[in-house]
């Protein structure tokens, strides 16, 4: 499985050297450790390293965190999480200096209606980044969203959300890159629409996008800071 996760990065890993993009790279917490060599490689190409929590205590998270910023000889500075998983006294406590808040995604999300929760704020000396969502089509900009539904409605929320927000944080996993055959765990059948090559694809249609609307693009830790 690791070699797996490691071939599908670098697939994107490509596509991000290929447009000259820097991007955040979310390393869920489990196995960090396991994907060292990647995470050098990822960091060696200028993208940030943060990470990703799933189910793991704030001991682990540390320890991880620590590690890590051993290993790579630079800070760690951003977690994601799903929202309000540890509290802001908690993740500044783990010496974290922003989170990337995530919402519900299973398929109830299409029918949740628009809130005022995107703009970053801080708290507890966090940055708190909220879920990026479109008032153009009322969706969150998550990466189920971006393997779904036709590029075209997605690059005109993307414009028109960015007529009406400073930024707008979009996120896809490495996972969509596989095929369903190739998975370790079940997904719902909603999630399998478009992955493996489908969506390695619609990655490259939007990195062309971006770059022919001279869209900018930044890693979280140089929008934030």
């Amino acid at each position: 499985m690791i070699t797996s996760i490691e071939e599908k990065a670098k697939t994107i890993l490509l596509l991000l050297d290929l447009h000259e993009f820097q991007a955040t790279f979310f390393i869920e917490i489990s196995v960090a450790e396991r994907l060292q060599k990647l995470i050098k490689e990822i960091s060696f190409y200028g993208h940030e390293i943060a990470l990703y929590n799933i189910n793991s205590t704030p001991e682990n998270i540390e320890k991880t965190k620590q590690n890590l910023e051993q290993f790579l000889e630079k800070p760690v500075r951003g977690l994601r999480q799903k929202e309000h998983q540890f509290s802001y006294p908690q993740i500044q406590k783990m010496e974290f200096k922003y989170v990337s808040e995530i919402k519900e995604s299973s398929i109830n999300f299409l029918w949740r209606n628009l809130t005022s929760t995107t703009t970053i704020h801080i708290e507890n000396d966090v940055n708190v980044i909220p879920e990026s969502q479109s008032p153009y089509s009322q969706l969150p900009f998550n990466d189920y969203v971006l393997q779904v539904i036709p590029m075209k409605y997605y690059e005109n929320m993307l414009l028109e959300s960015l007529k009406n927000n400073d930024y707008v944080m979009i996120y896809a996993n490495v996972w969509q890159l596989f095929n369903s055959s190739e998975l370790p765990f079940k997904l719902p059948f909603y999630k399998k629409i478009n992955n493996g090559r489908k969506f390695e694809d619609r990655l490259e249609q939007l990195f062309q996008f971006i770059d022919e609307n001279e869209i900018a693009v930044a890693r979280m830790k140089d929008y934030l800071f």
